[in-house]
């Protein structure tokens, strides 16, 4: 099982980064925003939308963004924790809250508490067996 460490930790790896680009997309929901907060927007005929839909997919759209990139990050440190063989228990949070993406997620979660609760993995993080 010792071997599938380095498999988990590029797996975290490739994880985080696909997860922050992901949420680069959600800023489209702040541009969106602001295009429809635009004086220019207002300015075109037409019927315009509420004024309180452009705030509040500029609001969403920057929530949802840290939020995303956040787990991404963690993702990432975990990855470099698990090249460590340092954070055991980090890496199995992070395995928790990747379980809650479907369906990558949950496979790298169960993957992670998989490998992370052998007997081995536990030796090599310097736990008592």
């Amino acid at each position: 099982m010792k071997h599938h460490l380095s498999t988990l930790s590029v797996l975290h790896y490739v994880y985080g980064v696909i997860v922050c680009l992901g949420g680069f997309a959600l800023l489209t929901l702040v541009f969106a925003g602001s295009f429809l907060n635009s004086s220019w927007f207002l300015q075109q005929g037409g019927k315009a939308p509420p004024v309180w839909l452009g705030s509040f997919l500029h609001i969403l759209g920057w929530g949802l963004f840290v939020l995303v990139e956040i787990q991404g990050i963690l993702n990432l440190i975990s990855a470099g924790k698990i090249d460590k063989r340092t954070g055991r228990t980090f890496s199995q949070v992070v395995a928790a809250l990747n379980c809650l993406n479907i369906p990558f997620g949950i496979g790298l979660g169960i993957f992670t508490f998989v490998v992370l609760g052998d007997k081995e993995v536990r030796a090599e993080y310097g736990l008592v067996v």
